[in-house]
């Protein structure tokens, strides 16, 4: 995907009660090799982050300047080094209003296809590590940690200017930074409008409904195929379009599946942003032989059953009421 624009900026402020420190780059950084091999990498934690949030500039917020310069940039009447320092004003003045310390650049980048534009901010820190130079001597040196990018956020640039959606910005943050995840929010104007757990467990039991009109043979492929495509989804950072999906599970009734999900749902939905832990909850493990037959959720391994792979056994710590009754029955 073609990267128009990138810049970024570097923010610190070490002690509480002094301002931060803002170094501003004045020009875009030129897109070679190691531009863009590190804006994939940075998509790529994005993208496969579990704690994304989907909504949109809060309009309770009036004209929030955020939204405003973004405007005036998708009119062409602010170049995009300026929204970019602009953006980084503004997250350093409400900084200066807390007692975090922070470090680390504010990367700012522009990207389009022929569907859509879209914006990101990213926070990227560095850590020091160590070296073998050319001299065969050890030396300490800063690299980008990429396993541990901040907070970051994504507006659909197209959906936003043209009212397509109500979800047109997606954000992530780092778990554990109360204030700056609060910070992060004020920053952006941002507020949810999707609950992806709530409409994840949903669609699951329609799928649950579904699966129990199949043949019972069908059935556990079926669920599996569901789960599957979900959670690649997930990984691509994509929507699950419900028409993509009912085409995926059979060819031959491509309007099958969508046609009872919209049956089922009380309000109409077109595509689902999956909750990944609702979906791990929902596998399920099974297998049959001529004299057993086991299947369990896999929320289940490591509580109520632990798995030894060495000696090849299941040990099921909480068996249901109804086995065993039938077992102590059996036994007396």
């Amino acid at each position: 995907m073609p990267v128009s624009d990138f810049i970024a900026h570097h923010v610190e402020r070490v002690h509480a009660d002094k301002p931060a420190v803002v170094n501003y780059r004045q020009e875009a950084i030129v897109l070679d090799d190691h531009a863009s091999q590190l804006l994939n990498e940075i998509k790529q934690v994005f993208s496969t982050k579990t704690a994304k949030r989907y909504g949109q500039f809060n309009p309770d917020l009036g004209d929030h300047p955020v939204a405003a310069w973004l405007k005036d940039y998708s009119a062409e009447k602010m170049p995009f080094a300026s929204l970019s320092q602009r953006l980084t004003e503004h997250f350093v003045v409400l900084l200066d209003q807390t007692e975090l310390p922070f470090q680390g650049y504010l990367l700012f980048w522009q990207e389009a296809n022929a569907e859509a534009e879209w914006l990101y901010a990213a926070h990227l820190q560095q850590q020091v590590g160590l070296v073998i130079n050319s001299h065969l001597e050890i030396s300490q040196t800063q690299y980008a940690d990429l396993s541990h990018v901040g907070f970051c956020g994504r507006v659909n640039l197209s959906h936003w200017r043209d009212g397509l959606s109500d979800k047109y910005l997606t954000i992530s943050k780092n778990r554990g930074d109360r204030i700056l995840q609060e910070l992060f929010n004020q920053w952006i104007g941002f507020t949810d409008t999707v609950n992806s757990s709530a409409d994840t467990s949903e669609f699951l039991n329609i799928v649950e409904a579904y699966a129990e009109n199949l043949p019972e043979e069908d059935s556990k492929d079926y669920r599996d195929k569901v789960v599957d495509y979900c959670i690649e989804q997930d990984k691509q950072g994509e929507p699950v379009v419900y028409k993509e999906l009912s085409y995926y599970l059979d060819e031959n009734e491509p309007e099958r599946f969508q046609q009872f999900i919209q049956e089922q749902q009380p309000q109409k939905k077109d595509e689902l942003i999956p909750d990944k832990t609702q979906l791990r909850k929902y596998v399920r493990f099974s297998g049959r032989s001529k004299e057993i037959s086991i299947q369990f959720a896999a929320s289940l391994l490591g509580e109520h059953i632990e798995f030894d792979a060495q000696k090849e056994q299941l040990v099921i710590k909480q068996l249901p009421k109804s086995l065993l009754s039938h077992l102590k029955k059996h036994r007396s």
